[in-house]
């Protein structure tokens, strides 16, 4: 049972990525660090619970292979893990959420009363109709992490809803818009070009 959980949270965070058409990023970061002074780089793996990455290597590689390119275009030089001066972390997690709709009276559409007569409205007072629609939200944080201390001094999360696409140029471009939203953030007061 937990595999099978886990496998269809890995889906549905891979149909997130692959189809989202934008992203709300948020970032914070320690305020103490001196972020001028990073100029190399490498990967940290983290074992994170629930983590929708660990369940598909695929996508992982998609991801750091994307991250690799924004960052060296960026200048930041990819060494030795035991040398770099950051160590870059991802993890991914997904939410079912729901939404409500308020059509309000006299909405004209599938189930709406087509002489607008209120009170054949559906069970609703003066024939409202609230729309509920279910949807899954994925959420991608990248993390940098001080090698020599082994602490957090920034953390970039992307938050997209799902949608399906089998299309591979849009994945490659729905990894790249994730990838490049968040870290325009990094490093703090990092101003990106548009």
């Amino acid at each position: 049972m937990r595999f099978q959980f886990s496998f269809w949270l890995f889906f549905v965070f891979l149909l997130t990525l692959y189809g989202c058409s934008s992203v709300r990023v948020n970032s914070d970061f320690d305020p103490a660090v001196d972020f001028s002074t990073i100029h190399t780089y490498n990967w940290k793996k983290v074992k994170i619970q629930d983590d929708v990455l660990a369940q598909n290597q695929l996508l992982y590689k998609s991801l750091t292979r994307a991250i690799d390119r924004y960052l060296q275009t960026r200048g930041y030089q990819k060494t030795e893990p035991n040398s770099a001066d950051v160590l870059v972390a991802i993890h991914a997690g997904v939410k079912e959420k729901m939404r409500l709709t308020d059509r309000g009276p006299g909405t004209r559409g599938y189930y709406s009363d087509p002489w607008n007569r209120p009170w054949r409205g559906r069970g609703v007072p003066y024939g409202s109709r609230i729309d509920v629609s279910y949807y899954t939200e994925g959420t991608l944080v990248v993390d940098i992490v001080e090698r020599k201390k082994q602490e957090l001094i920034w953390r970039g999360l992307g938050t997209g809803i799902v949608h399906d696409s089998s299309n591979r140029e849009k994945k490659a471009n729905a990894i790249d818009e994730y990838v490049r939203k968040i870290l325009d953030q990094f490093p703090p007061g990092y101003k990106a070009k548009k």
